[in-house]
C-alpha cells in the first residue's frame, strides 16, 4: 500500500497535467424523412451507439489530422504518419452518451489544453461532414443510377406506344368496341336470316318430294293456289259430266261424243301442263331457298370470323395498351422516387447539431494528487490483501488434523504441540519439607 502511494505521488508529480475538453453533440433520432417529412422507420439497433462508432472511426480521424494540418507532407509515407496520428488520436478520445438524451459528450484528453479543445472541436466537424457525407453519397449513386433508369423507361414507354400506333393504323382500329357491338348486330341479323331461310328451304324441300312422289299432289300450296289450275279442273269436272251425259245418248263416235271427249282430253292435258308447271316452280323456289341459305351461311361465316379477328385485335390492342400503360406507371413511379433522390442529393442537412463547442480548459483533468493518494492507498491494500491470500493459498502446508484426513483420507493418531521458545528465567520448584511437591493423580 505504500509502494502504491509513493508511486502516485511521483507520478502526479513529475507527469505533466493532463487537460480534457469536451463537446457536445445532439443526435436527432426521430427518423424523419427531409423531402416528404414522413416518419421513416427506425432500425432495431440503439442509433447513438452507431453515431459513436462513426466518431470513433478511421475516416473521421483522419479527417481531423488533415483539418488540424497535423502532417504536412504528402504520399505513401505521409499517408502512414496520417494513419498513425489518426490512431493516436482515437486513443485519446471517448465517446460517451448523455444519460436519458440523444447528446453524445465528445471527450479529448492532452497536456496541451489549446490542443485538446482543437481536436475535441475537429472531431464534432468531422463528424458532422461525414454523417453529412454518408447521407448524401447514396443519394447521389442513386440519382445517377435513377437517370440512367428513367432515360431506358422513357425510351421503352416510347417504344411500346410506336408498336400500339402502328398496329392500330395497320388495322384500322379506331374505336374496338363500338366496332364489334356494330358487327353483332349485324351477325343476329345474319343468324336471323339464315334461321329463316333454312326454314322456308326445308318447307320447299318437302313440297318437292311431295311433289315427286306424286301423292297428295293436289294439296299442295302451289297447286291449291294456282287460280288457273282450280279453273281448269272445274271446267274439267263440266266436260267429264257432258262427256257422260253424251255417253249414254250417243255411240263413241258420235260427233259429239268424240268432241266432249277432245275437249276432255284438252282439259286433262292443261291440268297435267299446269301441275308440272306448278311442281317445276317449286324445284326453282327450292333451288332458290338453297342458294339463299348458302349465300346466308357464307356471309354469317364470314362475319362471325371477322368478329373473331375484331376481338383477336382488340386482345392484341388491349395487351398493348396494357404494356403502354405498365411502361409509363413504371416510368412514372421511377420519376418519382428519382425526383425525391435528387431532392435528397442536393439538401445539405444532417441529423447532428453541435450543442456545445469545447473551450479551452483552465485547470487540469481530476484526479488531483489527495484523490490520487486516496486511490493508491486503496488500491494498494487491495493489491496487498489479494497478494497475501495469494500466498496462503500456494502454501502447501497441512497444519491441521482435520485438513490432513480430508485431504490424504489418514487417521490422526496424535499430534505434535508446536513448542515455542521461552526467554523467561525458569521458576524453582517448590518444595515442602524436602520433599517434591504432590503431583495430581489423574481420575
Amino acid at each position: 500500500m505504500i509502494g502504491a502511494i509513493v508511486l502516485a505521488a511521483l507520478a502526479k508529480l513529475i507527469l505533466p497535467p493532463t487537460y480534457v475538453a469536451q463537446t457536445s453533440l445532439v443526435i436527432d433520432t426521430k427518423g424523419v424523412d427531409p423531402v416528404t417529412g414522413a416518419a421513416m422507420p427506425t432500425q432495431g439497433t440503439n442509433p447513438l451507439t452507431t453515431q459513436i462508432d462513426v466518431i470513433t472511426s478511421r475516416a473521421v480521424a483522419v479527417k481531423v489530422v488533415d483539418d488540424l494540418k497535423l502532417v504536412e507532407s504528402t504520399g505513401e509515407e505521409a499517408d502512414r504518419e496520417r494513419l498513425g496520428k489518426a490512431f493516436g488520436l482515437l486513443a485519446a478520445l471517448e465517446v460517451r452518451p448523455a444519460s436519458q438524451s440523444n447528446v453524445l459528450r465528445i471527450k479529448f484528453e492532452n497536456s496541451d489544453a489549446e490542443f485538446a479543445a482543437a481536436v475535441a472541436n475537429a472531431f464534432a466537424d468531422a463528424y458532422v461532414r461525414t454523417s453529412l457525407e454518408l447521407r448524401l453519397d447514396p443519394a447521389r449513386r442513386q440519382n445517377v443510377w435513377f437517370e440512367e433508369q428513367l432515360k431506358s423507361l422513357r425510351d421503352q414507354v416510347e417504344e411500346r406506344r410506336q408498336k400500339l400506333s402502328a398496329y392500330q393504323r395497320e388495322h384500322g382500329i379506331i374505336a374496338t368496341d363500338e366496332r364489334i357491338d356494330v358487327e353483332n348486330a349485324r351477325l343476329n341479323d345474319l343468324s336471323r336470316q339464315l334461321v329463316d331461310a333454312q326454314r322456308v328451304s326445308t318447307d320447299a324441300q318437302a313440297r318437292q318430294r311431295q311433289a315427286s312422289s306424286g301423292q297428295n299432289q293436289s294439296e299442295l300450296p302451289e297447286i291449291m293456289g294456282n287460280s288457273l289450275l282450280q279453273s281448269l279442273k272445274a271446267e274439267l269436272v263440266r266436260a267429264e259430266a257432258r262427256l257422260a251425259e253424251l255417253s249414254e245418248r250417243y255411240d263413241r263416235n258420235h260427233p259429239q261424243h268424240m268432241a266432249a271427249s277432245a275437249e276432255v282430253r284438252a282439259l286433262r292435258d292443261k291440268i297435267a301442263a299446269e301441275t308440272r308447271s306448278a311442281t317445276s316452280s317449286i324445284t326453282q323456289s327450292v333451288q332458290l331457298s338453297d342458294r339463299q341459305v348458302g349465300n346466308l351461311q357464307q356471309a354469317f361465316d364470314e362475319q362471325k370470323e371477322r368478329i373473331l379477328e375484331l376481338k383477336r385485335q382488340r386482345d392484341e390492342v388491349s395487351v398493348l395498351s396494357r404494356e403502354v400503360d405498365s411502361a409509363q406507371g413504371a416510368y412514372d413511379a421511377v420519376l418519382q422516387r428519382a425526383s425525391q433522390v435528387r431532392l435528397e442529393s442536393q439538401l445539405e442537412q444532417t441529423q447532428v447539431a453541435v450543442l456545445d463547442r469545447a473551450s479551452v480548459p483552465s485547470r487540469p483533468a481530476p484526479p488531483g494528487l489527495i484523490v490520487s493518494i486516496v486511490l493508491a492507498a486503496l488500491f494498494g491494500a487491495m493489491l496487498g490483501a489479494a497478494l497475501a491470500l495469494l500466498l496462503e493459498m500456494l502454501d502447501r502446508r497441512v497444519r491441521v488434523g482435520d485438513e490432513l484426513t480430508r485431504l490424504a483420507g489418514l487417521e490422526v493418531l496424535a499430534e505434535v504441540p508446536r513448542l515455542r521458545a521461552s526467554f523467561r528465567p525458569s521458576r524453582p520448584r517448590l518444595t515442602y519439607g524436602g520433599k517434591p511437591p504432590l503431583e495430581a493423580k489423574p481420575a
